[in-house]
């Protein structure tokens, strides 16, 4: 029997192997089809599924949107019957937001506009005590159910604050002093959760309003509101500082007037603006003598 060349015997043990693959294949076609079977699946689920996933985000965010947008419309509103159908339609969309997400970001995020919402509609029922009553209550058991679900330290400086504002407003409508240091502890750790972000200004802001008709606390008031024009126009000379920096690499043209006058009226509403208008308030305000 004449010799095989090296060629021929590789060729040949390479036959080999193609027919034992092929041998193995055919005993557990069955078995590769399922598992190849079970990966494509898998595959489009996962793909299937985070598209789920985005367009669920998305809706949520746009329902959200059209709640937030039912609120701020009632702030403005001057009709008193189109406000109250607009406080309505806010907080029966974010009621029905905190049931569909639950304690997902957007859920969350529901809970501190339902109890947003109640709040400032309890504001606009100052006239109507029990109604009033029966919001800041609404309120006050949003804001407590987002502290119990927050995640992050901003949300419950958010809950806090909302919580600071519900039992401050109650404070003034019912006269009990006794809610003067709950709502005060509330806007401390509003201010440690959220330290140096705007939380934290708004809720030095609200504390120094709430001391305000206080004879005993103006001191600590005053203290506050100072602290409040120091940091925030330390913060706004550094971000300007940055700006100033950029813009001149840029040219400009001269600025419009009613930019200008725009660009004015934006500053009025920076929080060291306030702290100076309530400050100046503060000055000029004579508590009731106890008696």
């Amino acid at each position: 029997m004449p010799g095989m060349s090296k060629q021929e015997l590789k060729h040949d043990e390479l036959e080999d192997v193609f027919d034992r693959l092929a041998l193995w294949y055919h005993r557990n076609a069955k078995w590769i089809q399922w598992v190849v079977f079970v990966a494509l699946v898998l595959f489009i689920g996962t793909r299937l599924y985070r598209q789920y996933q985005e367009t669920r985000f998305a809706r949520a965010t746009a329902e959200l949107g059209k709640a937030q947008s039912a609120l701020a419309s009632a702030l403005m509103e001057a009709s008193e019957n189109k406000r109250k159908e607009l406080f309505a339609t806010a907080i029966t969309e974010a009621e029905r937001l905190v049931k569909d997400y639950g304690t997902s970001f957007h859920g969350r995020e529901a809970l501190l506009l339902l109890g947003n919402a109640h709040y400032y509609y309890s504001l606009a029922l100052a006239n109507q005590k029990s109604e009033a009553a029966a919001e800041r209550k609404a309120a006050r058991e949003a804001f407590e159910k987002l502290l119990s679900v927050a995640k992050t330290p901003e949300e419950k400086a958010a809950a806090y604050l909302g919580l600071g504002n519900v039992l401050e407003n109650e404070l003034f409508a019912t006269r009990d002093m006794t809610l003067l240091k709950q709502a005060a502890d509330y806007y401390s750790e509003a201010k440690k959760l959220a330290a140096g972000s705007y939380l934290a200004a708004e809720a030095d802001l609200a504390l120094a309003r709430m001391y305000q008709p206080v004879s005993d606390k103006r001191d600590e008031a005053e203290r506050t509101l100072n602290a409040v024009i120091k940091t925030r126009s330390e913060m706004r000379g550094a971000q300007m500082a940055v700006s100033d920096k950029e813009t001149k690499q840029l040219k400009f043209k001269s600025i419009e007037p009613e930019k200008a006058r725009e660009l004015q009226n934006f500053e009025k509403l920076t929080y060291a603006a306030q702290a100076k208008d309530l400050l100046a308030s503060l000055k000029g305000f004579e508590p009731a003598k106890e008696k």
